[in-house]
């Protein structure tokens, strides 16, 4: 055990500390404080937002039919609310713009205009649509009149999805899936399509953050052992020829405590923007991101990716800290490190968290990628970097018998 929590103190050292802090404080502030920024990026999203919210608090996960036919409920006093906003702004009754149907005939008529012109704008009507715009609950008229649309025709759009698909000769399996889902008890899930996507891209910030943490932690402690001449005074004992397994060890164990604080400090700004409010609700739904292979609630797809996360993290140790036993300088295990980065993290962290466990395609579409591969590439990973670690602690012990 003294043992271990030497090799510890050896892999967390003042100085890497306070380079990984301040490296990810800026990587942070460069990337994914965007997407907790913008959570709802732009109006239209933040009315999806609020209103589904209150949705599911009142109708639960999903919105069903009888619940449907109050929307149009919901949506004349919208417009009744339009109307009165729309009246305390002078340029507006100026414009003769009274009610909801008045700015889009208005909003046409000027587009129109503007297409015959040559596409030049009219700053003045800019600014009034701009002031009506923010001025009034525009943008919740607009988010309910598409979930209305969207509800009504969805039916009908899956069942041409589905012979899309067969015509296009793609996989039966996804054949059969968007068959599934046309009559999926989530179909009408509430989860915004804005969530979604701050989802997708924040977590792919993080794994991206979780692979260069654990870089940038795990590559000097072997090299330095060597650059400072430790190897032959750790084979001079019976218990110092083990220490690699000691250190791969302490490696693989130091890579899942980084990962953890990362995850916890990811965790606690995005979760208080509200997403956990649609844990209950489906992947599929209203608003559709993809078409997913499981049947999963929202929030079981975030435990989900917190466990791809992990197995990129720790199959990224487990490769770092196999190369770096055999770099003699920091020099050579840069040259090591950075394409680990690159592909581990940069290209594949950013793919696997991309959409994971929808329909995928590569390239232009031409190969479609089957069920479950991200989680198969992650359990791959993880298990050519324990093997490696595994690999050389076993040929360590064949040569101390040589």
């Amino acid at each position: 055990m003294e043992l271990w929590k030497w090799e510890l103190r050896k892999i967390w050292r003042p100085g890497i500390l306070a380079a990984i802090l301040l490296l990810g404080a800026v990587y942070y502030w460069m990337f994914p404080q965007f997407y907790i920024e913008y959570f709802c990026n732009g109006p239209y999203a933040e009315a999806q937002f609020t209103l589904a919210s209150d949705w599911v608090a009142r109708y639960g996960p999903t919105l069903e039919q009888a619940e449907r036919a109050e929307l149009d409920g919901q949506l004349a006093e919208e417009l009744d609310v339009f109307a009165q906003q729309i009246a305390a702004i002078p340029e507006a009754v100026t414009a003769g713009l009274t009610d909801y149907e008045a700015v889009l005939s208005f909003r046409e008529n000027y587009l129109d205009g503007t297409q015959e012109h040559g596409g030049e704008a009219d700053m003045d009507v800019e600014a009034l649509l701009y002031r009506v715009y923010s001025g009034t609950s525009w943008y919740r008229i607009e988010v309910l009149t598409d979930v209305m649309e969207a509800y009504d025709t969805q039916a009908e759009r899956r069942t041409q999805a589905v012979s899309n698909r067969r015509e296009a000769g793609q996989p039966e399996a996804m054949v059969r899936r968007e068959a599934e889902l046309a009559s999926s008890e989530m179909a009408h899930s509430l989860l915004p399509s804005s969530v979604k996507h701050s989802t997708q891209e924040y977590s792919k910030d993080l794994a991206v953050w979780c692979v260069l943490s654990i870089v940038l932690l795990l590559s000097p402690t072997l090299v330095r052992d060597r650059l400072r001449g430790t190897r032959p005074m750790q084979w001079a004992s019976r218990r110092g020829r083990a220490i690699l397994s000691t250190q791969m060890g302490t490696a693989l164990l130091s890579a899942l405590m980084l990962t953890i604080v990362n995850l916890t400090i990811y965790a606690v700004p995005f979760l208080a923007q509200g997403p956990l409010r649609f844990a209950a609700c489906g992947l599929d739904g209203i608003w559709e991101w993809g078409i997913p292979w499981f049947d999963w609630s929202y929030g079981t797809y975030l435990l989900v990716l917190v466990g791809l996360l992990l197995a990129l993290s720790l199959g990224a140790a487990g490769l770092t800290v196999f190369l770096s036993q055999y770099s003699g300088s920091y020099i050579a295990m840069l040259l090591k490190a950075v394409p680990l980065f690159v592909a581990v993290g940069a290209v594949l962290g950013t793919w696997l968290l991309d959409m994971p466990f929808t329909f995928r395609n590569l390239g232009s579409g031409a190969v479609w990628l089957p069920r479950g591969i991200e989680a198969v590439t992650a359990g791959v990973l993880l298990a050519l970097g324990l093997s490696l670690c595994i690999l050389s602690c076993r040929q360590q012990k064949r040569r101390e018998l040589l």
